[in-house]
């Protein structure tokens, strides 16, 4: 074959153009379609990993021919905004939560730490009720809740609870679409659909449907595979195009590296794959399966690429290759997505302190104020309220500032409450180890105080604005702090008796922090009235 040949059939593409279909065959052709990609086990349910499109951008064909044409012009870090869905039922249920959204934002950010580009929130996060978008049954009815709710100059992440029976799915024209299932600490599925939208392919491009775009020639892994394959392009335009179906065809890659720039994805650095299903590592991070290339050479898939379909536990990367594609995608193809504003500074990797209520304490059922202390560039803080110490059923709540205040509690009811904190590029603070207290009257919760297990005896208790309370007990520190968590003052205990007056305090629940000597802190709830 002629090398002007080989480059015709490379770059070249096959379009069989069925005018006037119904967009109900387009849509059951792509559920038959992502059925073929192989399923994977998911929390209970079978979902597939990932539900974009195979193909070629024309962006990253150019690109790849010329990749020098494409500088890079800077090692500095790209911060690309992101608009943040959460879509729920129409009555409000199933949101995916903040908490969990911060813990994937975490791992999404450290799985491109190393490309320099980092993600965070533009605006606020927008809620949406919709059962309908909440669990879609094809991409084109994701594409229109993409097109009625998306924000123009950000990258749109609508997280939802079945994107059209797939873990996820980019669609380039208009958005990603992430079931909150597939979105935990552990997962790359946003990482992966983000690198779909910066215009990387799968590794086994042209795999998606075995030997053919339609399934119909199932890959036999122990013989050579063809020079070439077909794949459905097409729901990967740039614009959704209806009533067409696109195929195009895919050199299939040698392990020589012989054809490795116009073969698959067309970076060399990503070795050949024709796994388009999901599959385990084995010890060395490779596929249990063997495939033979055309040449017969055998072969393993490289499990650690994050745009292949190897378990989570075991993709850990973007090759330099990818990298430096991403890059050149945001500065050529869409500057838009490069923030000009300074980040805001990172969050302290540190749990926030809570300082009340602490385990035990009886709070009141009309009005419970919880407080922490503030953590360093920290703008809001996600709290977690539940009845059961594993927080399997809770409530969360999104704070501005280190205190929060609960209303509608169960009488005598015990709680557990965590909290962690954030900023909009920030999310890998740690979450506050739990504590608990029983909501109840005011009059049960001012007679708290004096439990046998404390070193300080704090009394009276009420105690009336004006008067003193006392502190007993061994040296330490003191700080007397306001329900919203502000310090009103704090002095230092020499004696065994320290008396604190209240002139000037209006009358509420105040929080009593003291600290022995020996470093054990008690917290105690102190009543003022008048």
């Amino acid at each position: 074959m002629s090398r002007s040949h080989r480059d015709f059939l490379s770059y070249s593409t096959l379009i069989l153009t069925l005018m006037y279909l119904r967009l109900s065959l387009i849509a059951l052709f792509l559920s038959t379609a992502a059925a073929l990609m192989g399923q994977a086990p998911l929390h209970g349910q079978w979902k597939a990993p990932c539900g974009t499109a195979p193909g070629k951008s024309e962006w990253l064909k150019n690109y790849q021919r010329a990749p020098q044409a494409y500088p890079q012009r800077s090692d500095s870090t790209l911060y690309v905004p992101l608009t943040i869905h959460i879509v729920g039922t129409d009555n409000g249920a199933g949101y995916f939560r903040v908490a969990s959204l911060k813990e994937a934002f975490c791992k999404l950010n450290g799985s491109y730490s190393e490309a320099n580009i980092q993600f965070f929130i533009k605006g606020d996060i927008r809620y949406h009720n919709n059962s309908a978008w909440y669990s879609h049954d094809s991409v084109l009815e994701g594409a229109d809740m993409m097109f009625a709710s998306n924000v123009d100059s950000t990258l749109n992440i609508y997280f939802v609870s079945d994107p059209a029976g797939n873990c996820g799915y980019n669609l380039p024209y208009a958005g990603i679409a992430m079931s909150k299932g597939c979105s935990g600490p552990n997962d790359n599925t946003w990482a992966h659909e983000i690198g779909h939208a910066l215009r990387l392919p799968h590794p086994f491009l042209g795999w998606e449907g075995g030997i053919s775009y339609d399934g119909s020639i199932p890959p036999a892994f122990d013989e050579p595979a063809p020079a070439l394959v077909t794949y459905d392009y097409t729901f990967f335009q740039d614009t959704l195009i209806e009533d067409t179906l696109i195929i195009d065809t895919a050199f299939v890659e040698l392990v020589d590296g012989s054809n490795c720039a116009i073969a698959a994805d067309g970076f060399c650095d990503t070795p050949p794959d024709y796994l388009a299903q999901r599959w385990f590592c084995n010890g060395d991070g490779l596929s249990s399966v063997e495939q033979t290339d055309p040449n017969g050479e055998v072969f393993r898939s490289d499990g650690s690429l994050i745009m292949g379909y190897s378990d989570d536990a075991c993709q850990a990367r973007f090759t330099p290759g990818q990298i430096a594609a991403m890059r050149a995608n945001l500065f050529d193809e869409k500057p838009e997505w490069i923030s000009q504003s300074s980040p805001q500074q990172e969050v302290a990797n540190a749990a926030p302190e809570l300082l009340a209520p602490i385990d035990g304490d009886i709070t009141p059922v009309e009005e419970t104020v919880l407080a922490w202390e503030a953590v360093a560039n920290a703008t809001h803080y996600v709290v977690e309220v539940s009845p059961i110490p594993t927080f399997g059923i809770r409530d969360e709540y999104i704070a501005a500032a280190n205190t929060l205040t609960l209303t509608g509690l169960a009488e005598e009811r015990t709680y557990y409450w965590r909290v962690s904190a954030y900023n909009a590029y920030s999310f890998c603070s740690p979450v506050s180890p739990p504590r608990s207290f029983t909501a109840s009257s005011l009059v049960n919760a001012v007679q708290q105080l004096g439990r046998a297990e404390d070193i300080f005896r704090v009394y009276p208790s009420p105690v009336r604005s004006g008067a003193a309370f006392i502190i007993e007990g061994p040296a330490g520190t003191m700080g007397l702090y306001r329900s919203d968590g502000a310090l009103l003052h704090s002095e230092r205990l020499q004696n065994t008796r320290t008396e604190v007056p209240t002139n000037g305090l209006p009358s509420g629940i105040y929080y009593l922090k003291i600290t022995a000597g020996n470093g054990t802190t008690e917290v105690h709830a102190l009543p003022v009235i008048y």
